[in-house]
Formats: structure tokens, C-alpha cells, sequence
């Protein structure tokens, strides 16, 4: 199976190297792979660099090699819809891959005879592991609610089919993904779970893979990114909107409202030991704007 493994990468040039070789030292035939890179405006120097490593990564072994640069930042979700336009077009499988995440010598070969041995399964992600705690599970399985919309996991020991994974790490089938509207102006933030969502109203199912690995080289602790929030809390409305019937929209969207928020602002008081007038006033700002159905970069 021919797969274009697409990377989309914001300053972190020492990550992403380490992410790369990762790819390079896979078993899986690396003349089946090509990577395309997408530098998202950054300052680090990332694009620069990778200009002058393409022959010396094509002598590898590798079946192509790409780099790319955003003309300004426009965020992840946007990131990973130029890349996925930008894949070969004899490529079977598409391999999403942050630059912090680091394959383990059979990721790539596992998630692909995932795909092989199940037809209907358009996507299959490894368990992540925190890179500096490799015992501990990052990501795994994750469900949402029919009616209330809320998240859940379950870090199951054997392959299992759930609503969606983290876009971290995932192998996708081309041709499944052929009808995706990518959510690019979600910039940051349930991109993936809008990703997955569409795939499975579609019938297709998205699968978990324990038994396959990566390492995302997160912090351990799992306190809220701030700079985060406000598209954390108005993406996920607009997940609603777009994948959900209108009664469950409604309903999603007023349990989230009612019940959500209240846990929303009582976390940031806790997070800020007090009031943070300007946090409070982005959290009911990304309210109404997800209600609104407002998208883009703020």
C-alpha cells in the first residue's frame, strides 16, 4: 500500500527532525512512502532546512519527499487540508502525523494491515503513549455522546471501533476520504473528531489499534492549554452543526450550554485561583459564536 505520510509543523524544527527519522527507520518499505511537510508560517528556520535535506532523505529510500510553506499562519485543521490535497495521487492511504510524534519501528505497518484485514475500516490509529512516560496512554478510543454530545474513552486492550481518534497519528483510506469537507476553519481544536464523524455518517468505521504504538512527546500534566480555549469551546458546537441531525443538534447544543458551561467557568476560576475577567469573556464569547455557527482564525 502506497502511503504519503503529511507532517504540518510550527517551530518545532528539533521535534520534527526526530519525527522524521522516525519515518525513515520504519520496517514498512520506504519506497512505498513519500512525506509531504507543511511549514505553517513558523521562525524557526524549519522550512529552510528541509529545502536543502531533500536529496539526502529522497537517498533514503523514500518514493518522494516535499516540503511546503503557508504564506501566514493558519492553524492545524487548515494544515492538514493542504496537505491531504497535496498527497501523490497513486497514494492508497493517507498518514496523518504531528511533529511530536515519534513511530515506533512497526506503527506504520501495523495500522496498514489494520486497514488490509478490514475493508469497511476507512481509519485506524495506535495507542499514544507519552513519549516521556511510555507506560501511560495519551489517546485512545473516544466516543461522543448521541444526545448529549459528551466526550468519552476507553483504552481498550484489543482493536475496537469508536467515534474517533486523535488526528496526532492515523492512516486513512483514500478513497474513503474522498467526500470530507475539511474543517479548515476550525484553525485548532475537534478537527478530528468533525474528520472522523463524517467518515462514520458515511458508514465507514474508524478503528482503535492498542496493539500498535507511537510516542506524542506531550507534557504529562493535563491541565487546559489557555491559548486553546476559546476554540475548544466553540469547535465543539460546531461539530454539532455539522454532524448532527437537527433534533440532536438542539439537544447537544443545550446540554452543553446548560451543563457545559457552568464546568467551563467554574475551571477557570480553579485554573486562575480567582476571576479572570478577560478568560470569562473568551469563554462566553466562544459560546456564542459556536451557536452562531461562526468559524475562522481569532
Amino acid at each position: 500500500m502506497k502511503i504519503s505520510v503529511l507532517i504540518s509543523t510550527y517551530n518545532r524544527r528539533s521535534a520534527l527532525a526526530r519525527t522524521l527519522e522516525a519515518v525513515l527507520t520504519q520496517a514498512y518499505p520506504l519506497e512505498k512512502l513519500e512525506i509531504v511537510v507543511l511549514d505553517d508560517f513558523g521562525t524557526d528556520g524549519t522550512y529552510e532546512e528541509l529545502g536543502g535535506k531533500t536529496p539526502e532523505l529522497l537517498s533514503r529510500g523514500l518514493r518522494g519527499f516535499r516540503a511546503m510553506r503557508n504564506e501566514r499562519n493558519r492553524g492545524i485543521a487548515y494544515g492538514r487540508m493542504r496537505l491531504s490535497e497535496s498527497a501523490a495521487p497513486d497514494s492508497e492511504a493517507l498518514l496523518y502525523l504531528d511533529d511530536d510524534v515519534y513511530l515506533e519501528k512497526n506503527t506504520i505497518g501495523g495500522l496498514v494491515r489494520c486497514l488490509e484485514e478490514k475493508p469497511g475500516c476507512a481509519l485506524v490509529g495506535p495507542r499514544l503513549v507519552y513519549a516521556a512516560a511510555p507506560e501511560k496512554t495519551a489517546h485512545c478510543a473516544n466516543y461522543v455522546g448521541r444526545w448529549s454530545g459528551r466526550y468519552s474513552e476507553l483504552d481498550s486492550s484489543s482493536e475496537t471501533e469508536c467515534d474517533w481518534l486523535n488526528s496526532s497519528c492515523f492512516l486513512a483510506r483514500r478513497k474513503a476520504i474522498g467526500g470530507v469537507r475539511h474543517a479548515e476553519d476550525f484553525y485548532t481544536a475537534h478537527e478530528e473528531v468533525d474528520f472522523c464523524l463524517q467518515l462514520k455518517n458515511s458508514g465507514y468505521s474508524v478503528i482503535y489499534s492498542p496493539g500498535v504504538r507511537a510516542l506524542h512527546d506531550l507534557p504529562l500534566s493535563t491541565a487546559c492549554r489557555r491559548e486553546r480555549l476559546y476554540y475548544l469551546y466553540r469547535n465543539k458546537l460546531l461539530i454539532f452543526k455539522r454532524n448532527f441531525p437537527a433534533a440532536r443538534m438542539i439537544t447537544a447544543s443545550l446540554i452543553t450550554c446548560l451543563l457545559g458551561l457552568p464546568l467551563y467557568l467554574l475551571e477557570s476560576l480553579r485554573y486562575n485561583k480567582g476571576v479572570n475577567t478577560k478568560e470569562l469573556k473568551l469563554v462566553f464569547r466562544a459560546v456564542l459564536d459556536g451557536l452562531s455557527g461562526r468559524s475562522g482564525k481569532i
